[in-house]
């Protein structure tokens, strides 16, 4: 089995441009600076192999190793049927080892080039090393600078940035909790062996602790047993801000401080928010019967009591920190003063102290105070989250009764000449504050569209109206307004219809009592997924009113599909235009686009043509309003959902579409790969605020008309090709239920949320298992199918010459066939053609076949367009990545299209240990490919 080793070294080719690389380009040849990570992947395996060898794998399994060493050598047909009939050969149980041998491989070298990726960036800002693409914040304050923009001009750019992160739970996580926790243990111990600083016998000790970690992952059962629930998602989430982003985000901020330092501009002051945070974990229930109105107050007060939890940890830190004595500001005295004035009733003045904190020490006396309000907040959270009496005690509603004090002692210590003692960890903790709140994230609330109409149906049947889902857009709309306006309550507050609908309002009414006995602050938007018309949004505006909520959450349509991508505008203009309305929003509306479905609904070119335009007539129409729109990017973590590198995407955007901040979502996986850990965060934190500064400062310019109309003809046909397989050929569901996994992927226990909204064919799936399934057999094709004849009808029609210039001087279009090209390159006509000969019925054969001729023919065309000899030839060191990755991923579809088979066989549904096969495979694709859906 150590001869696999070298075949596995293969991947030292790979380079830090993968998962969190900001551009697709890179032209370097040098290869010398993999030599680091190559070692690490040479050291990781030899562990793992060891320790098997040590505890024995089952022969077919090692043989199985031998052939796929064999194959990556010489990928030919012959040595690929070989590996067939090999794993033809071997039991479930032997298929689900060599699965999992496969899966920790790849695991593992995934580990040694994010690693890598990080000792690059490092070695950078150091000096030692080059990097193609420069993407730190002082990198892009010196670019901005020497474009001829002044220090005052890049400070206030900071000073405006909006980026806000909004994590979702969607099942898109294939790895264990569990898992991620040991790969986060390896990553230190990587870290720790690099610094340099360890001494020969740390360094024995080190290796023996990163074996035993290696040891500890395959040891730990790979799949869920058990399917998470909307807590388990909040929690997990709630652990990538405590424990990542709580150490990057100060950070941002002093490297902020010092690129502005170095053209001479002022550091940032403490009101400014460069990044903050959101959720969807507890409040998405689109679809999720398990999200209720109790679970999202469940969470609410999870994230007040963890919250309250850390801060009371940060002020305790304080507490030593700022023991200055005797002098402090006026103001800060005054404040002590009311301090002792209102604890003289008896109320101890500390809650861990027996002795009273002396009055020579302000800060201390502030600190002590805030430290005893946390802790009853603390405690008055945990109670209510564990179902427990809550004390007497007072507690904090709002940020700002932590955030002001602090502030006030930051002010006295400038005041006093004590500046370097205020920009220390009490400034970190103010930045902590703006960014997380004492709530630690905002929680969006979301349902679909339908639901808020049942509910309003409902009502207006009880009184008498008739039914409200019947009516005219022109209808509804005007009773909407009418009741907005209308003082009197429109339902009694015992009203009850059906589970569905009282489902509805509890969750309005659970809005209001948390919203007016706590604070509105610790909530986001209130999203309306499927948005169509403006009563869609005037629904949710009724229905907060009636529950009673004193500070409405903003509402936010979320347009999803290609039709209401094209009439969004005209539904957000009837909005403005509806003076009930407009009064309400405080001149700023929240729109948010949807990338997922609108693909699966329309293919790639369409979506994101409808996307940019929507986005230019949006921005257009709020300008002209005088209304200040922020507009929230729904992406995925793969290609097919809007995802890939974020920073291309930014710099991609139409001009003017970053004036309201940026907000978007961070989905499953794309948690992990960008926040798994501090130093990942710190990086990632960086790129997404220097691509919106860069953005913002130097907005793109429009595309010529020319390359506009080549664009809509593009998306039209390629549309029009997609619909006519994906829902106008009767034989594509039968072949999509052959050749994909998708029934395996509903026993993955992936997420709480089932796979679809309701009943129903491919057009009720959701976006991420119809994207999943296509990404485990190698064919891809929500990602290209349509854009090769597409693509082609332009070359017929002459238009080849404009369809290149479009590519080298359009950043929208250059970037949209780069991202299809990559995924391009992960497509294999040989697995593909493995599943279609061992998994679909022989009648929908030459289907199939006019698909996988489709697929190459698509990268026929877009080679025809990029003129390069193969796809991403011009991108080497991100080419190198892929090709040496894919043949590792080849052996676990094999293995996938095997087991398969054998489960379309009657009563294999009840073989536990055949179904726990099939799923090892698809996690080690999905491992190989480093996304899901």
């Amino acid at each position: 089995l150590s001869e696999c080793l070298f075949f596995f070294g293969h991947f030292a080719s790979t380079t830090d441009t993968m998962s969190l690389s900001p551009r697709l380009s890179d032209s370097t040849s040098d290869l010398t600076f993999v030599n680091p990570m190559q070692e690490d992947v040479h050291m990781m395996h030899g562990m793992l192999i060891d320790s098997l060898e040590k505890q024995g794998l089952p022969r077919p399994v090692r043989e199985y190793a031998q052939l796929a060493r064999v194959y990556r050598k010489i990928p030919s047909q012959e040595n690929f049927d070989a590996l067939v009939q090999a794993a033809e050969d071997m039991s479930n149980g032997d298929c689900h080892v060599a699965s999992r041998f496969f899966l920790e491989l790849l695991q593992l070298s995934n580990l040694a080039e994010k690693h890598h990726r990080l000792r690059r960036w490092r070695q950078y800002r150091q000096g030692k090393s080059a990097l193609m693409q420069h993407h730190t914040i002082e990198d892009c304050v010196k670019s901005l600078c020497d474009d001829g923009h002044s220090p005052e001009a890049i400070r206030a750019a900071f000073m405006n940035v909006g980026v806000e992160l909004v994590f979702t739970a969607h099942p898109t996580q294939a790895t264990r909790r569990s898992l991620l926790v040991k790969f986060g243990k390896i990553m230190q111990l990587l870290d720790a062996k690099d610094s340099g600083f360890l001494t020969p016998t740390e360094v024995i000790l080190a290796d023996a602790a990163l074996k035993r970690e290696i040891l500890g992952t395959w040891r730990t059962n790979s799949l869920r047993v058990v399917k998470p629930t909307p807590e388990d998602e909040a929690r997990n989430g709630l652990t990538y801000v405590e424990d990542s982003l709580w150490t990057a985000v100060p950070k941002l901020y002093r490297m902020s401080d010092a690129a502005l330092d170095t053209i001479g501009a002022q550091a940032l002051g403490l009101d400014a928010r460069l990044v903050h945070l959101a959720s969807w974990m507890g409040g998405d229930r689109d679809g999720n019967p398990y999200v209720t109105h109790a679970v999202t107050e469940h969470i609410f007060n999870l994230c007040k009591f963890r919250g309250a939890e850390r801060f009371h940890a940060e002020i305790d830190k304080l507490m030593f920190e700022l023991s200055m004595h005797q002098t402090c500001s006026d103001e800060l005295m005054e404040y002590i003063n009311v301090i002792e004035s209102s604890n003289r009733g008896g109320k101890k003045w500390d809650f861990w102290q027996n002795h009273q904190i002396s009055h020579d020490e302000p800060y201390r006396v502030v600190l002590a105070n805030l430290r005893t309000l946390l802790h009853s907040t603390r405690d008055h959270f945990k109670a209510l989250y564990q179902g427990e009496p809550v004390k007497d005690e007072p507690f904090m509603t709002s940020t700002d009764e932590l955030l002001v004090p602090l502030e006030m002692c930051h002010r006295s210590l400038v005041q006093m000449g004590e500046a370097e003692l205020a920009d220390g960890l009490l400034r970190d903790t103010i930045v902590r504050l703006r960014c997380f709140g004492i709530h630690l994230v905002k929680l969006d609330i979301r349902q679909e569209s339908t639901r808020h109409a049942e509910a309003i149906d409902a009502i207006t049947q009880q009184l008498g109206l008739g039914s409200y889902m019947e009516w005219d857009e022109e209808k509804k709309t005007a009773f909407l307004t009418a009741e907005l306006k209308n003082k009197r309550p429109l339902l009694h507050s015992n009203f009850t219809a059906n589970p569905q609908v009282d489902e509805v309002l509890a969750t309005f009414r659970t809005l209001a009592k948390l919203a007016n006995t706590n604070n509105s602050e610790s909530f986001g938007a209130y999203i309306i997924s499927m948005a169509t018309w403006p009563s869609d949004v005037l629904a949710v505006r009724l229905l907060q009113k009636e529950a009673g909520i004193k500070v409405p959450l903003r509402v936010a349509p979320l347009f999803e599909t290609k039709d209401d991508l094209i009439g969004a505008p005209a539904t957000i203009e009837r909005l403005y235009q509806n003076e009930c309305y407009r009064a309400c929003i405080n001149d700023h509306q929240e729109v948010m686009l949807g990338y997922s479905d609108s693909a699966k609904d329309a293919g790639r070119l369409s979506s994101v043509w409808e996307l940019y335009k929507a986005q230019e007539a949006l921005v257009a129409l709020s300008k002209a309003h005088g209304v200040r729109l922020t507009l929230f990017h729904g992406r995925g973590g793969s290609v097919g959902r809007g995802g890939g590198p974020n920073y291309l995407a930014i710099q991609s955007q139409p001009a003017g579409t970053l004036t309201g901040g940026l907000r978007l979502t961070i989905q499953g996986e794309v948690i992990e790969q960008y926040f798994g850990i501090a130093s990942v965060t710190e990086q990632s934190l960086e790129r997404y605020l220097t691509a919106v500064l860069s953005s913002t400062i130097k907005e793109p310019l429009p595309p010529p008309q020319e390359f506009r109309e080549c664009m809509q003809r593009l998306a039209d046909n390629s549309c029009s090709k997609y619909r006519s397989v994906i829902y106008e050929d009767p034989r594509f569901v039968e072949y999509f239920q052959d050749i994909t996994p998708a029934g395996v992927l509903g026993g993955m226990n992936l997420g709480s949320r089932p796979a679809k909204r309701k009943a129903g064919g491919v057009e009720q799936l959701r976006a991420i298992p119809w994207v999943f399934a296509w990404t485990q057999n190698r064919v891809h094709l929500p990602v290209w199918l349509g854009i090769g004849s597409a693509l082609e009808e332009e070359i017929k029609n002459g238009n080849l010459e404009t369809l290149r210039s479009m590519y080298k001087e359009w950043p929208f279009f250059e970037s949209t066939l780069e991202l299809v090209s990559m995924v391009l390159s992960k497509t294999n006509n040989k697995v593909a053609s493995l599943y279609e000969k061992e998994l679909v019925h022989e009648h929908l054969w030459d289907f199939g076949a006019h698909i996988l001729e489709r697929l190459q023919f698509t990268i026929k065309m877009v080679l025809e367009v990029t003129q390069e000899s193969e796809l991403l030839v011009g991108h080497p060191v991100l080419k190198r990545a892929i090709d040496a990755r894919m043949p590792w991923v080849d052996p676990i579809n094999v293995l996938q299209a095997v087991l398969m088979k054998r489960a379309k066989k009657e009563g294999a549904d009840d073989d536990t240990e055949l179904q726990d096969a099939l799923k090892v495979t698809v996690q080690g694709i999905a491992a190989g490919m480093q996304f899901t859906g």
